[in-house]
């Protein structure tokens, strides 16, 4: 549960207000959390959090409807032992679906199934932190038998009263929605689940598991690699298998511990991609013991930070979606592109000029979904002045990256969703007219007002390896 366990720090930053002194009110079920519970309700600092919130949904049977994120900052000890109560008062009925103890923090994934609706979320401890991450997957509310009061971090409400509601409190100044980057848009969420994307029941003697596609459908012809360690003679052994029809697959195998791998091929553009597919749980490493029998489940993804990837990932293998090499010819040009390129170019964009890079798909991506133009921008760095570096010349000189906060000649746009796109820059001058400027795909060839972006696999890529990247960074050109 690594995955999740990483996202706990951004979710602190937005829940930074202070605690508030008798525990908000829930928004799923009619109890109040425990003194030093923050609601959080900043969508960007929930956004991955939800995502994993999707799959944990999935692998009850199900998907949300309604959703609750809860942050302790400083919770008491067995605090989610103390939680677990409080809803069994409630006349929840509790069951485990995944847990996972690291050296950074543990996390649990759990369904709730109650008189009138059932609940499935995430607890996860880290840092002296806790996080609760729920949702309905039934709209049906459910209310809690009088006679079994919940305790400590759960309480139930009073009875309602013709008093009317308060309102509910304006969200501290540190709790708002921060500015976002002018960057590329996030992926849109996975639609729905199908209702026959249901994981199968965990029986002893098997690892068992669902595997869903980037809709949330279910996903056949997956391949799956299991590998654990006997009990009986710690011998190390490997299975692989076949997802079948309804993305279910099963696998009896000696008593032992077991983690899971997964993979998916498909054809797109006249080539043979393979992508490796997320864990449900967030980590990699996720195992079961198949003497009780567990699920490991998976979904593919396009876009995304890789499952065992930390916060502050950069490299283009570490996502689930494609990376480009923008690459800007500058001064001097032989450095970077063909010495052809080297002279100041007239008129080339002032510094603080807009540029825009705009990647809008030809059409549909690789598991048939319609694709999304993906538009990134940022500010020109500033010419040299006439008579300065790099060259001299009367009208200026050139500059050697093109965003003012590039540290290199090159930067990468990371975690497109692999398909086929016509990619086209152009600038804003600060007087707000426009001006296209030259791309290429080669360094000798930087002429074109657009071009086409594809991508290709690894030289003798193996998805069976079940590592690495698989396609490799698009290199592309660009000049005044």
């Amino acid at each position: 549960m690594k995955g999740t366990v990483r996202l706990l720090s951004f979710l602190l930053l937005s829940a930074a207000a202070p605690a508030l002194a008798a525990g908000p009110s829930s928004t799923l079920v009619p109890a109040t959390f425990n003194e030093g519970a923050v609601i959080v309700t900043d969508r960007a600092a929930v956004a991955d959090l939800a995502s994993a919130l999707r799959d944990a949904a999935s692998a009850a049977g199900s998907s949300c409807t309604k959703s609750e994120y809860v942050v302790w900052t400083q919770p008491d000890d067995d605090l989610e032992t103390t939680f677990n109560g409080g809803i069994k008062a409630l006349g929840y009925t509790y069951r485990l679906l995944d847990r996972s103890d690291e050296a950074g923090g543990r996390a649990s994934v759990f369904a709730l199934s109650g008189p009138k609706q059932s609940i499935a979320g995430i607890w996860v401890e880290a840092e002296g932190n806790a996080v609760l991450a729920w949702c309905m997957l039934k709209p049906v509310a459910a209310q809690p038998d009088a006679s079994s009061p919940a305790k400590a971090a759960l309480q139930p409400n009073p009875p309602a009263t013709s008093a009317p509601k308060p309102a509910p409190a304006k969200p501290d100044a540190t709790t708002t929605s921060p500015a976002k980057p002018a960057t590329a848009p996030a992926p849109a969420r996975p639609a729905t689940p199908s209702a026959t994307a249901k994981a199968p029941t965990p029986k002893p003697s098997y690892v068992t598991g669902l595997v869903l596609d980037t809709q949330g459908h279910p996903l056949a012809g997956a391949r799956v690699f299991l590998s654990g360690t006997t009990f009986t003679q710690g011998q190390k052994t490997s299975f692989e298998t076949e997802t079948k029809a309804d993305g279910t697959y099963s696998l009896r195998v000696p008593d032992g511990r077991y983690q899971a791998k997964a993979s998916y091929t498909t054809t797109f553009e006249g080539q043979t991609f393979s992508f490796f597919l997320d864990p449900a749980s967030g980590n990699p490493n996720t195992n079961v013991d198949s003497s009780e029998g567990g699920n490991l489940n998976f979904r593919w993804k396009l876009s995304g930070l890789r499952a065992g990837r930390g916060a502050g990932a950069k490299e283009y293998d570490d996502f689930y979606g494609s990376g480009v090499d923008f690459s800007y010819c500058g001064l001097p040009a032989k450095a970077y592109c063909a010495e052809k390129y080297a002279a100041v170019t007239p008129g080339a964009a002032p510094g603080g000029s807009l540029i825009t890079v705009t990647f809008t798909p030809q059409g549909k991506l690789v598991d048939g979904s319609a694709g999304k133009p993906i538009v990134y921008t940022f500010k020109a760095a500033p010419l040299a002045p006439p008579g300065g570096y790099p060259y001299s010349d009367p009208n200026g000189g050139g500059r050697t990256i093109l965003g003012s906060d590039w540290p290199y000649h090159s930067t990468d746009f990371n975690d497109l969703p692999l398909g086929k796109y016509t990619l086209t820059v152009t600038a804003t001058l600060p007087s707000g007219s426009t001006k296209p400027l030259k791309v290429g795909l080669a360094e000798n060839d930087v002429e074109h007002d657009s071009v086409t972006v594809r991508w290709v696999l690894w030289d003798n890529f193996n998805p069976g390896s079940y590592s690495g990247g698989g396609i490799k960074q698009m290199k592309v050109y660009v000049r005044d």
